[in-house]
């Protein structure tokens, strides 16, 4: 792996419910449809967010609507990447 890669999985990570959907070996990642997925409002966030970033274009992910939807905590994780960003 890369030290993108690794950085992008290290940030996964943080979120296991998440992480499950990406086969980190084969470099995949099992999503078709983010609203298919079961997960909450601000799972569906942050999969945009990850999703964005593995694919490195906007995966439908709303800035605004994370800034007023997530908790701080999960913020940091979008702002630590903005600060710094890598593609995997």
């Amino acid at each position: 792996m890369t030290k993108d890669q690794l950085l992008f999985k290290q940030m996964v990570e943080q979120f296991p419910d998440l992480a499950g959907y990406w086969d980190f070996e084969e470099q995949k990642v099992k999503v078709i449809s983010v609203e298919d997925l079961p997960l909450s409002t601000g799972e569906i966030i942050l999969m945009t967010f990850f999703l964005s970033v593995w694919f490195n274009r906007n995966v439908d992910f709303d800035i605004t609507r994370a800034a007023g939807y997530l908790s701080t905590e999960n913020k940091r994780v979008i702002t630590q990447w903005f600060m710094e960003p890598f593609w995997p």
